[in-house]
């Protein structure tokens, strides 16, 4: 295979391994959302699926949309793929399902550190979220990780007002704040 291509899809100097190690560092955020949350509740399985998807491609797209326009780190096609449908869509979809009910603050929060340290483990072993700033504040990637994990914490505001617009025309979502099934 072409070396620019397997660069463009594994990053620069990546392997499956390196890919293996992110998953197990998944799995392990994974298991510590587990504690809080054991399993999604019926009820909000539908609203779950719809999050993951509606979550998954908008995030794969405007990832590479946002490294056209210069202001974000190329992700390889592999990381961002595993980044935006397993980690956003199915572990922070997991992590909302079980923090809907919970204050906002400390959504936000959760949301903030599991992105943070996501982001943090793809660094380590992918070389990824590698930028000089965070649109226009200096600081090298650190500030670039911790910026975009902070602009994660959002996540929870975000998909209860994407929420409450999609519960107009698909029945059967659960809108936080209502209290009961749209």
């Amino acid at each position: 295979m072409d070396g620019d291509l397997v660069a463009a899809i594994l990053g620069p100097g990546n392997g499956l391994q390196q890919y293996v190690m992110v998953l197990v560092m998944y799995g392990a955020l994974f298991l510590l959302m587990r504690y809080g949350n054991a399993r999604i509740e019926p009820e909000f399985r539908k609203t779950f699926w719809m999050l993951g998807v509606v979550w998954s491609v908008t995030t794969f797209v405007g990832n590479f949309l946002l490294f056209r326009a210069g202001v974000m780190s190329f992700l390889p096609w592999l990381n961002n793929f595993l980044h935006t449908f397993l980690w956003i869509g199915l572990g922070l979809g997991f992590l909302y399902a079980g923090t809907y009910r919970r204050p906002l603050w400390e959504q936000y929060l959760l949301f903030a550190i599991f992105s943070l340290l996501a982001k943090a483990f793809e660094f380590d072993f992918l070389h990824s979220w590698d930028f000089d700033h965070f649109f226009f504040l200096p600081g090298g990637h650190r500030i670039y990780i911790l910026g975009w994990s902070l602009a994660d914490g959002l996540y929870p505001v975000l998909s209860a007002i994407g929420l409450r617009i999609a519960a107009r025309a698909v029945k059967g979502l659960v809108v936080p704040g209502d209290g009961q099934v749209a």
